[in-house]
């Protein structure tokens, strides 16, 4: 069953980040990320092991951690976006980014973590859920974005 939900989950932000990204070199590395993931994950479901999917979903961090550094830095570099966080892009891939990043290690030793380890530590998962939760809300509220808004022309910083 987590292997399962880790596949969906994967997709999911595997899908987000492929449509995201404008530039072809990026969506490249986008498909390189799903080349790795998705075979180490199918192994695991076939496998079916007892327990949290620690390879899968360790995987799944590190290669989503770098998907969203990749569109970051395609957001920040483009030039018609002055204030990124105005973008519901932003917002989600920041979710992505937090959560991921700070549940990395909890998810590689997952495994090995007793049960009152795993009580302990498992709210760092649990907070950090809630926090993506947030950080999606407010990409889901926002006002769809008009590109027009802040062209770059109209810039001025003299005013």
């Amino acid at each position: 069953l987590d292997a399962g939900f880790t596949i969906a989950e994967f997709t999911c932000c595997f899908l987000f980040m492929l449509f995201s990204l404008q530039r072809r070199l990026l969506k490249y590395i986008i498909l390189l990320g799903g080349l790795v993931f998705y075979p180490v994950a199918i192994i695991n479901l076939v496998r079916a092991q007892e327990g949290f999917d620690t390879i899968p979903a360790s995987i799944e961090a590190i290669v989503i951690i770098s998907y969203c550094i990749l569109l970051l830095y395609e957001q920040i570099s483009d030039p018609e976006t002055i204030f990124v966080y105005n973008t519901k892009k932003f917002w989600i891939t920041i979710a992505f980014f937090l959560y991921f990043s700070s549940t990395l290690f909890l998810f590689l030793y997952a495994r090995t973590l007793t049960q009152s380890e795993h009580d302990k530590y498992w709210m760092i998962n649990d907070f950090f859920d809630i926090l993506k939760n947030i950080l999606f809300s407010i990409s889901f509220i926002m006002k769809q974005s008009n590109k027009d808004t802040y062209p770059v022309e109209s810039f001025n910083p003299d005013i």
